[in-house]
C-alpha cells in the first residue's frame, strides 16, 4: 500500500469536525439547561441536526480517503499498462 500524506484539506476537515462536535454539544447542553432540563421538540430537532452534521463530516472524510485510494489504483494501472505496451 502506498504511503499517503495528510494534506491541508484533511487537517481543516478534522479541525472543523472536532470544533463542530464540541461546540454543538456545548450549545445544545446550554440550551437544555436554559429550558429547565426539559426535552422539547426544538431540542430534538437541534440534536438531530447536530448528529446529521457530524455524520456528514464523517462521510466527507471517508469519501476523501476512498478517492485517494482510487487515484493510487488508477496510477498503478496506468503504470502497468505502459510497461506492458513498452514490452511489445
Amino acid at each position: 500500500m502506498p504511503d499517503t500524506k495528510i494534506n491541508v484539506f484533511e487537517i481543516v476537515l478534522l479541525s472543523v469536525g472536532v470544533g463542530a462536535a464540541i461546540l454543538g454539544f456545548q450549545l445544545i447542553n446550554q440550551a437544555y439547561k436554559g429550558e429547565g432540563s426539559q426535552l422539547s421538540w426544538l431540542m430534538v430537532i437541534a440534536i438531530f441536526s447536530w448528529l446529521t452534521l457530524l455524520i456528514l463530516f464523517i462521510l466527507l472524510s471517508l469519501m476523501v480517503d476512498v478517492s485517494k485510494k482510487e487515484l493510487a489504483e488508477i496510477k498503478t494501472m496506468i503504470y502497468l499498462l505502459s510497461e506492458k505496451k513498452n514490452k511489445k
